[in-house]
């Protein structure tokens, strides 16, 4: 169902506003793709979400209200994910060669220009072959060739009332990708505000949230006091969107209140350079 799921025609939009390589590629997903991908995730209720994620009722972190299906929490993973028919084959193509080869090739320049302030990994891109792996090679003739990519694929399930604070993502990020899943009732204009924020702001970091000062509720509150969203991208179905991770790449979910049972799904789709 998924092997021709990278097509070398797909029209990339960018988004001006952002400064972050903020696009947009339109029916990613054909129908049939989207609804087998849809009909096969997993209902997880509200009141099963501390078994996705140890901070849910933690009112200090902003991952409170979360349920996560990653590789972090393997047991959740295989059952949820590997032993699924359908979305086991659609993260096999997620994670193949030619995924990484379309996607580090269609973003190359403007990957090169977001690492101008990490020497390291720029001088990595512009040197080594990018190759796909499940795990970084230790030997010294492949470290001198090749780039090691990961690609890593999990569900984001956020209960009504949940955020996450501006961050702009780890060292390793090379790209974000994401695939969302709304609810059909919820009109135009609700979606257009339930997508990832940017912002535009001077602060410099190519670390993780954790280890900036936006780490706490007022912390995330302050920031945005003293920073400008730019845009908000639109939570429409079969679409994938995307960002290049750079010194700048600030971004957040806005808190949203839609109705006390709403959960917004999404499918994240995270390329690192390991």
């Amino acid at each position: 169902m998924f092997e021709n799921l990278v097509k070398n025609n797909y029209n990339v939009k960018y988004f001006e506003k952002s400064n972050c390589y903020a696009f947009e590629i339109s029916n990613f997903l054909s129908d049939i793709q989207y609804n087998a991908i849809l009909s096969n995730l997993p209902n997880i209720k509200k009141d099963e979400g501390l078994n996705y994620n140890s901070d849910f009722h933690n009112k200090d972190s902003q991952h409170q209200s979360k349920a996560f299906v990653t590789e972090v929490d393997m047991d959740n993973y295989n059952r949820i994910i590997t032993e699924n028919l359908i979305l086991r084959e659609f993260v096999h193509e997620l994670k193949s060669q030619k995924f990484i080869n379309f996607f580090m090739k269609k973003f190359f320049f403007q990957t090169l220009k977001s690492r101008i302030y990490d020497k390291k990994n720029l001088l990595k891109l512009l040197i080594r072959k990018n190759r796909s792996v499940n795990k970084k090679s230790d030997f010294l003739f492949d470290k001198l060739l090749y780039n090691d990519l990961i690609t890593t694929v999990g569900l984001a399930y956020l209960y009504n009332g949940a955020e996450s604070y501006p961050h702009t993502d780890g060292m390793k990020k090379v790209m974000s990708l994401m695939l969302y899943f709304p609810d059909d009732d919820l009109s135009s204009e609700t979606n257009k505000n339930l997508g990832t924020t940017f912002y535009n702001s001077s602060v410099c970091n190519l670390k993780q949230i954790g280890k900036t000062h936006v780490n706490t509720h007022q912390d995330s509150e302050n920031f945005k006091k003293n920073n400008n969203k730019s845009m908000t991208l639109p939570f429409n179905k079969k679409n994938l969107y995307g960002f290049i991770k750079s010194h700048k790449s600030w971004h957040s979910v806005e808190p949203f209140n839609i109705h006390k049972d709403f959960v917004r799904k999404s499918i994240n789709i995270n390329i690192l350079l390991v």
